[in-house]
């Protein structure tokens, strides 16, 4: 998976133009969606005659982060998740051994031996 960094770089190759119709896009589909910022935004430079490269730049990084931090969680989610069913099965096997020493197989054959 590319870094954000990886991301920059290869955005920051293509031309302005290109650049322009991505970074508008990211804040058109937001905008559409309700995001408020990017209505924001989208009002202010809309207007422009020509939308300074380093305001293209920094809605395509603020993208990239935000869906990085939105990765990261999610990944911190589904291991908080995976540990704590992991704890659950410790807790179960724990469970089950202290319930085996305290079997008495003798009482159990007796009660066998009734039936």
């Amino acid at each position: 998976m590319a870094t954000v960094d990886q991301k920059m770089k290869e955005f920051l190759s293509k031309s302005y133009d290109d650049r322009l119709k991505i970074s508008m896009n990211i804040i058109t589909n937001l905008k559409d969606r309700g995001n408020t910022q990017a209505q924001e935004i989208y009002e202010k430079i809309s207007i422009m005659e020509k939308v300074p490269e380093n305001v293209v730049n920094a809605i395509y990084k603020d993208f990239c982060d935000s869906v990085e931090r939105i990765q990261q969680d999610k990944i911190q989610w589904e291991l908080h998740n995976f540990n704590k069913a992991k704890d659950y099965m410790q807790r179960l096997r724990e469970k089950e051994e202290q319930e085996r020493q305290n079997e008495n197989c003798e009482d159990l054959l007796n009660w066998l031996d009734d039936l």
